[in-house]
Parts: C-alpha cells; structure tokens; sequence
C-alpha cells in the first residue's frame, strides 16, 4: 500500500493560559525585601526589650495590617499596648504640645501579662485602601512592661514605644515610625490542564462491516461541505466535523464541544471502502491510515490539509475514516 504525504495546517486553540478580566490584589509591602518591617521597643527611653514587627497580607480582597509586639528579654513582660495607625502624622491623637495620647489610641488591651501580643487592623475598612497603592502610614506603637526579679516579682515598670522618630524635640521621648503599604493589581488567569482520560471517537458514519462501533464517512464531493458529529465512547456528541474539497486537498476540519479536547488523530481517505486499511474481519487498521498526529496541548479545534491523487480528485465519492482520541479537561484559576 502507498502512504501519501500530508501537508497539515494546523489551527490550534492553546486554552493553557487564558487571562480573564478579573482583578485581585497582589500585596508586596514593607520597608525590607520580606515585606516586615522591625524595630526595636525601647522601655524607659532606653531599655530594648524586645521589638515591634509590621507587614500587610490580603485577605477576601482587602489588605490586612499585623503590628506585633514581642519581649525578648526573658525579664520583660507587657502589661498593656496601645497603638495608633494613621495616614497623616496630625490623625494620631495628641495634645496641644504635640505629645501623643495612648489613652486616646483606638486600639488597645490591658491587664496583659504576656510577651507577646498582636493587632490587626482592615485598612481598606479603615481608610479605603485598594490596590494598587503606595500609602505611607503613620504607626505610634506604645507599651507599658514590667520587670521581674528571679522569684517574679515586680521590681520595675516602664513606658515603652517602637523606636522611630520622636513626636516632639523637647519633653516626652514618644516616638512614631512609618510604614509603606505598596501593593498591585494582578489578573488572573485560566490555567486549563488535560484530565488523562482520552477515549476513541469517530466522525459519525456507517459503520464499518466489523464488530467494532468504527464508522467512515461517505463524502460526495459535487455537494460542497459535509458536517457530522464527532462521536466520543460511541454514544456521546463531543464536537462537529466538516469535510471539504480546497485546492486538491480534503479539507478536515473537526471543532470540539466546550471542555473537550482531540489528543490523536487518524485520518484515511479511498475513493472505495475497500482502499481504506482493514483487517479480515472489516475493523479499520487505524495504525495504517494514511493521516497521523496527536497532540501535548489543550486541542479544541484542528485543521488538516490532506492532498488527493488524480483518481481521488476525479472521483465523486470518497470514502473518509477520521479516528481521534477524545479528552477532557479541567480549568482553574491562578495568578
């Protein structure tokens, strides 16, 4: 038997990555390369205790601040916190001189004894922040700790602040320091994986004079396009094929329901039922046929040109066997 050379062009949906027009914030915050920013409690002005530590996350489309306080120091503890978050250095409750007033600050918690101790605050509740942004926040994180003695006893207590810049020149040594929440729309994206799970299909015909369901198409070629389905595990639709002439080429061109996906193609074409390759029994050689491929992506729509033979391209009828192997596929969605 002559195998004929196909030329093939390939119309080819890559479904891999599609983007889709849906906007979710990327958070990337922070004043160092991790997105925390850290600085050191100071206790009576000049005792370092233990740190102040704060960074963003998003959460069901906001963007979430932690300000944490830790002691390090094994002798340290805190007794109570006060913070206050703001936007402009002039939000943050102080009194006429300038001096803040922990008091006043909207967050707080008392009566602790703990060394460790978190706020979280909704800023786009609070101020309206979305992304993208890149907003400078004004953070005053106050403490009061006490010292204990090796029987835990108290023997000292002591205001405490995260270090940064103080309010005012002269008199109280409260300090401030500031934070930069920086952030950027992402789109996500379709991300669309084959399941594995390919099975037989046959453009719909007359079944071949073997046991098995394969069927071939009996294309006249004086009537232009012919359209049939693409049957899939023999009784499932899962797409259309249309057979045309083109310049001395059968045309086959095969479009796939949503969700469907060809992973091999056999296509062979005779101007008899007998030139297409079968064994005794009548079943189609579907390794013989004179068109092979298969696909690695996601294939919902192909196209082949295949070159026909004199007899062919003078002959009214052909004889078409497309044999594919049909898969599904899953969608999800990801940045």
């Amino acid at each position: 038997m002559n195998i004929k050379t196909a030329s093939i062009v390939i119309a080819t949906i890559m479904l891999v990555s599609l983007t889709l027009p849906l906007l979710t914030p990327m958070i990337a915050t922070g004043n160092t390369s991790n997105d925390t920013y850290t600085t050191p409690l100071l206790a009576g002005q000049y005792y370092e205790v233990g740190y102040v530590e704060t960074w963003t996350e998003s959460s069901d489309y906001s963007i979430i601040l932690h300000v944490k306080y830790e002691i390090t120091d094994p002798k340290w503890y805190l007794t109570e916190v006060h913070l206050a978050i703001a936007t402009s250095l002039d939000n943050i409750p102080k009194t006429k001189t300038g001096n803040p007033i922990p008091g006043q600050f909207p967050y707080k918690a008392e009566e602790l004894w703990s060394q460790s101790y978190e706020i979280t605050i909704n800023l786009t509740e609070m101020f309206g922040l979305t992304c993208p942004t890149n907003t400078t926040l004004y953070i005053a994180a106050h403490a009061v700790v006490a010292k204990v003695d090796e029987y835990g006893n108290i023997v000292q207590t002591e205001t405490a602040w995260g270090q940064g810049t103080r309010f005012t020149n002269r008199g109280s040594w409260a300090m401030y320091f500031t934070y930069t929440v920086s952030c950027e729309t992402t789109e996500l994206e379709e991300v669309c994986t084959l399941d594995g799970r390919a099975d037989t299909a046959w453009a719909s015909g007359e079944q071949f004079p073997g046991s098995s369901w394969a069927m071939y198409v009996i294309y006249n070629t004086t009537n232009g396009i012919l359209e049939t389905d693409l049957i899939r595990a023999q009784h499932y639709d899962v797409g259309d094929v249309y057979i045309y002439i083109d310049s001395g080429n059968l045309v086959v061109e095969i479009v796939m329901n949503e969700g469907y996906s060809l992973t091999e193609l056999h296509i062979h074409v005779a101007t008899s039922l007998n030139g297409i390759p079968q064994t005794k029994s009548g079943n189609p050689k579907i390794g013989n046929f004179e068109y092979q491929t298969s696909f690695t992506d996601i294939t919902p729509r192909f196209k082949a040109y295949i070159p026909l033979d004199a007899n062919e391209q003078s002959a009214t009828t052909l004889y078409v066997a497309i044999h594919t192997e049909v898969d599904t596929y899953t969608c999800t969605m990801s940045y």
